[in-house]
This record gives C-alpha cells, structure tokens and sequence, in this order.
C-alpha cells in the first residue's frame, strides 16, 4: 500500500466517522417513534448498524480494497470524537430546522391538496348526490304519473261496468266486499294480538 493510498485511507475513514457521528444522532432523533415497540426498536437497532458497516466497508473497499489496518480503525475513531467535538452542536440545530422546515413544507402540501383537489370534489360528489336525488324523483313522478294516465281508462271501464251491473249483483258484491273486510279487521286483531303476547 503507497503513502498516496495509506493518506486516502485515514482521511476517508476520518470522514466516515464524522459521518458515523452524523448519523447516530439523526437515528436518534427519530427513535422516539419506534422506542416503545421493542420489536420494531430491535429491528431498526440492527438494520442501521449493518447498513453504516456496509458503507463504511465499501468506502474502504473504493479506497484500499479492503484492507484492514489498525490506524484505519483510529482513524475512524478520531472522526467520531472529532465530530462529536466540533460538529455535534451545529448539526443537530440544522437537523432540527430541517426537520421543521420538512414538517411545515409537508403541512402546506396537505393544506393545499385539501383546497385544490379534496374540497372540490367532495362539493362534486355532494352535487351529483343532489342531482342523482332530484333525477330519482322526478322519474318516480314520471312514473307515477304515467300509472294513474294508464289506469284511469281501467277506472272509467269499472264503473261503467258497476252502472251496467244489475242491482241484485250489486248488493251481492257489497256483501262479499263487507265480510272480506271484517276478515281482514278479525285477521289484523288477532295478529297484533300474538305479537304483543310475544313480547
């Protein structure tokens, strides 16, 4: 390994722990989502440990190969408590703007989605309610209406016959039509009658 080579090594080894450094606090920031599922606390505990290994290796592997020495592990090192020395303070204020400033660019985006698409077309639905509403009526009007057109000749042609109709079948008819209606009175009695007792 030159010297060219051993210099890349620290120094990217020093950024990658400043890099280490940077990410441990950005994990942290957001670990109070998930610190009380101690499921999904493990998971993401495991998950970003191997992946910082895996990035850190392939910086090594993209500057040496992959060769393993021990000033690599200091220098490492050193860019850890480095950034803990000089950068923790002042980038964990700009996580923090970052953050409000992604919270309030996502608010703004929901506000206006919700003005521009989801308010104009809830009014949409509610009036092609209204108008599905008012087209039902009116063809149930338009149907009842062609009913009593359509029946009323049926109508005139019962009474025309009733006039026809001797009176001795009249009174006959008249009789017949009593007794069903008293049935049917007798029939209603004795229905709510068994349904009371049900209760």
């Amino acid at each position: 390994m030159t010297l060219t080579v051993q210099f890349l090594t620290i120094v990217s080894m020093i950024a990658g722990g400043i890099y280490l450094g940077a990410a441990m606090d950005t994990f942290r920031r957001f670990e109070r989502h998930w610190k009380k599922q101690i499921i999904m606390r493990y998971v993401m505990e495991c998950g970003f440990w191997l992946l910082q290994a895996l990035l850190l290796f392939f910086l090594l592997f993209q500057v040496n190969q992959g060769e393993m020495r021990f000033y690599i592990l200091l220098a490492l090192i050193c860019g850890f408590a480095g950034y803990r020395a000089l950068f923790q303070t002042s980038y964990r204020r700009v996580l923090e703007w970052l953050i409000r400033v992604i919270y309030r660019i996502i608010f703004i985006v929901k506000r206006i989605l919700y003005v521009l698409v989801l308010t104009p077309l809830r009014w949409l639905l509610q009036g092609l309610l209204v108008l599905a509403g008012g087209l039902l009526t009116l063809v149930w009007k338009f149907i009842w209406l062609l009913f009593i057109i359509l029946l009323y000749p049926i109508r005139m042609i019962g009474r025309l016959i009733w006039k026809l109709t001797p009176k001795k079948y009249r009174k006959i008819y008249s009789i017949s039509a009593g007794i069903y209606s008293r049935m049917k009175n007798i029939a209603a009695k004795v229905f709510d009658s068994l349904r009371r007792s049900r209760r």
